[in-house]
């Protein structure tokens, strides 16, 4: 059975992996360890790729788990201390080092022009996370009401689609996904990878960018993904054969569990 062999990594779900505090999503927890664990002891061969940026915020989640003390995301539990944090350093160094399990990928221009083919998509639709946010109404006399949390997803997601583009035309779009626990960024890619009437694209100016990047906006231009927090098991199987991954023995690697 043929499954993704390549797989473009957001920083929330390697971060959850080393250091399990840094996300309240049980299910990224117990599934970012089994896909590493599966790759790790060689029983799936997976390919990740990690973009360079997204090496800066896994850093940048360990300090501020290790310096943040006023942080309310790290008041919760005493900060790392010393050794903690020098041990996640190296082994996620250790990891990336000459691509040794994580394949540093490189933000090129081909990926910034590719933005054009996601962004548009973002900003015209209004994509909802499956959260939503409560707000006080004067016609409810201040009582509660939800409302969709539609705000436009960030330039460094749009990026990591864009980068997910260009993976899936080098090793063909079945053979690619994107991995995140971002649940907006998951909603925008399934959003791209719909039929868009042909008026709306040209709104959109999807033509131009299909000129511009040399790729069309279609449903296959752009990878698989799956969302480690909110995807259900049947969507696990449909993407990877089979779920859970089969794991064999898996090396000493430093995680930080507690």
């Amino acid at each position: 059975m043929s499954y993704p062999k390549y797989i473009l990594l957001d920083a929330n779900v390697l971060a959850a992996y080393y250091l399990p505090r840094s996300t309240r999503s049980a299910n990224t927890k117990s599934r970012v360890e089994i896909l590493f664990d599966s790759a790790r002891s060689g029983k799936r061969d997976f390919f990740f790729y990690l973009p360079n940026f997204c090496v800066a915020e896994v850093f940048s989640v360990f300090m501020k788990y290790a310096f943040g003390h006023w942080n309310k995301h790290v008041a919760q539990k005493p900060v790392l201390d010393t050794r903690i944090y020098n041990s996640l350093v190296k082994q996620f160094e250790k990891d990336i080092h000459n691509g040794t399990f994580i394949y540093h990928y490189e933000l090129a221009r081909y990926h910034v022009l590719a933005i054009n083919l996601v962004a548009p998509i973002d900003h015209y639709f209004q994509i909802s996370r499956s959260r939503q946010k409560k707000i006080a109404t004067p016609k409810t006399g201040g009582a509660n009401k939800t409302k969709p949390n539609v705000n436009p997803m960030g330039t460094f997601d749009h990026l990591i689609i864009a980068m997910g583009i260009h993976l899936a035309k080098i090793h063909g779009s079945d053979n690619v996904a994107i991995v995140s626990s971002d649940i907006r960024l998951t909603n925008v890619l399934a959003k791209c990878k719909t039929i868009i009437p042909s008026e709306t694209q040209k709104k959109l100016k999807l033509d131009q960018a299909e000129k511009l990047t040399g790729i069309a906006f279609k449903p296959t231009s752009f990878p698989h993904h799956i969302n480690l927090v909110n995807s259900s098991v049947a969507d696990l199987k449909a993407l990877f054969g089979n779920w859970p991954l089969p794991i064999g023995k898996v090396p000493n690697t430093y995680r930080y569990l507690k």
